[in-house]
């Protein structure tokens, strides 16, 4: 587990917990105690599956389990090796309570306002970029913008170690880089965490602060997807927006359709195949 850097540490810390309870269980079906896991696999994924099942356990911890099981395969070069969850019959998220819901929701730039300038600033990048929170704390601005045209998110500041760029499209991002920049340089700070404090603490205080003054959470990521699904395919809303169903579109406007998904799904860091997650964000393709 010498690689468990990735994410928080609270991340960090159920990560290790959960990979050691499988250990654990392949331990207690006979594997040794040496068990290598480079030879991670089908085999092993239906063991633990059968045993959570018989434990009892729901599709929602189930599949927050192999949430982790993955991250370890692709650690080992073995993720090609990891059945699908519906391949091993755990619920897809569109089963979910409220998957179907929107829950975009803008800026309110009023109470925004309100918020102390490290805050702010820490939110407008959620707001223009995307991000989720931990991101935005950890952002480092020299390092982000050294790509021209994009910012680029390293793999520990964000959920599941993947490092990805968000294109920079309009003025807004400009600003809130501009102003990122100079808030950094004038506080001596790498990154939006305050250079005498820790993340696990200052992301609490972060919530306690814009919660207090009624800022909301991850409902922003799911506005800005909307919003750039909407521009990358050149005008068609989302379905969670009201957009016309994928079926009644013409074939152009499909394709159009399909790539913007997939730009959305990149951009919010959700990995390959993950069209069940995003689709959370912008709307199903489907009403199936």
């Amino acid at each position: 587990m010498k690689y468990n850097r990735d994410g928080s540490p609270d991340r960090q810390q159920a990560r290790h917990q959960n990979l050691m309870r499988c250990v654990k269980q392949l331990q207690q079906r006979g594997y040794g105690k040496r068990w290598d896991a480079s030879k991670l696999g089908k085999r092993e994924v239906s063991l633990w599956v059968d045993d959570w099942r018989t434990q009892g356990l729901s599709h929602r911890t189930i599949t927050n389990r192999m949430v982790d099981i993955r991250w370890l395969a692709t650690k080992v070069g073995r993720l090609d090796n990891i059945p699908s969850n519906k391949d091993i019959g755990i619920g897809l998220r569109k089963n979910a309570v409220n998957y179907g819901h929107n829950k975009a929701v803008a800026i309110d730039r009023h109470k925004l306002a309100s918020v102390p300038e490290r805050e702010r600033l820490i939110t407008e990048l959620r707001v223009e970029f995307g991000l989720r929170t931990q991101e935005a704390i950890k952002f480092q601005h020299e390092y982000a913008t050294k790509i021209a045209g994009y910012i680029t998110l390293k793999g520990s500041w964000t959920k599941g170690g993947r490092p990805r760029s968000v294109a920079i499209t309009h003025e807004r991002q400009v600003d809130v880089l501009k102003r990122v920049a100079q808030y950094q340089q004038q506080q001596g700070d790498k990154s939006m965490i305050p250079h005498h404090r820790r993340f696990k603490s200052y992301y609490r205080d972060y919530n306690e602060v814009r919660e207090k003054a009624g800022v909301l959470g991850h409902e922003y990521r799911h506005q800005w997807a909307q919003d750039r699904f909407k521009a990358v395919s050149g005008g068609i809303q989302a379905p969670h927006a009201g957009g016309t169903p994928y079926q009644d579109l013409t074939p152009e406007q499909q394709q159009r359709w399909d790539t913007a998904a997939q730009v959305v799904n990149q951009e919010l860091g959700h990995g390959d195949k993950r069209a069940d997650i995003t689709a959370n964000y912008i709307g199903a393709k489907t009403s199936e």
